[in-house]
């Protein structure tokens, strides 16, 4: 989730942040992001699989193995601690590329796509009540072949450079600037060639999180700001909001799935 952009970092240079940032607000760079916990954060979030994570699970599932694409690169924006989004893309992928720029989230992911933890099996079962899933035998290991790290910022992705992408929970929470979310968002659609069906999920109403011991800054995103962010740079789009019952944490409204085709 945490992706910085901080130069000589990454796999593409200096980084590029967003022309305009609002001062009043903690920026992107300014967060000490590799004081981020995997381990905290997928012990609160995933250790045991949620009603709501589960319904966007269901629903991204259902939209790619719907997508008419198989053998494409495929991209998991600001992966963090969080595996379901590369596991929803494997049925379909030649190559599986998770983004992420804190070294401590990059550190996990890596033993993650060696052999990751069973708690993610869970996931996968879900996944797995559709055709397009239960015909991949050993998910693990398909992983472990098409996956791979990349230390790399949002904001330095490369234009048009996959074919099917997800960005869970990484526009919202990467920064409390605005103006760094929309861009956050623009880099993630640019980054696919035109036509490429994506997944992106958003927090509504955050007001920041805890993670362990450190503190994390959010944007307070309504819906209807998510929809202008996404609507220059994608078409057939569908949008799902989900409001947890309990919520999983304090400090914000709900969850927002969006699917739909990027414009490129």
């Amino acid at each position: 989730m945490a992706l910085i952009p901080a130069a000589g970092s990454g796999c593409s240079g200096p980084s590029t942040p967003p022309p305009r940032v609002d001062s009043r607000r903690p920026a992107n760079s300014e967060v000490e992001w590799d004081g981020f916990d995997p381990r905290a954060y997928v012990q609160h979030n995933y250790s045991v699989l949620r009603a709501d994570d589960r319904e966007l699970l269901c629903r991204i599932r259902d939209f790619f193995a719907g997508a008419n694409i198989s053998e494409v690169r495929c991209v998991d924006v600001g992966s963090g601690a969080n595996l379901y989004p590369a596991l929803s893309l494997l049925p379909f992928a030649q190559s599986v590329d998770l983004c992420e720029l804190s070294m401590s989230n990059v550190g996990w992911l890596r033993t993650q796509i060696d052999n990751y933890d069973g708690c993610w099996d869970a996931y996968w079962r879900v996944c797995a009540e559709h055709p397009a899933y239960s015909a991949l035998a050993d998910p693990r290991r398909r992983l472990a072949q098409v996956g791979r790290v990349l230390r790399r910022s949002v904001f330095d992705l490369p234009r048009r450079a996959w074919e099917a992408g997800t960005m869970f929970f990484v526009a919202c929470s990467i920064s409390a600037d605005r103006m760094e979310s929309e861009h956050a968002v623009g880099r993630f659609l640019g980054a696919l060639r035109p036509g490429s069906p994506f997944a992106a999920a958003f927090m509504l109403g955050s007001s920041g999180y805890r993670v362990g011991q450190h503190w994390f800054p959010a944007v307070e995103l309504q819906r209807a700001e998510v929809v202008a962010s996404i609507a220059a740079g994608a078409h057939d789009v569908d949008m799902y909001e989900v409001r947890p019952t309990p919520s999983l944490r304090d400090g914000y409204l709900g969850m927002l799935l969006v699917t739909g085709r990027s414009r490129g």
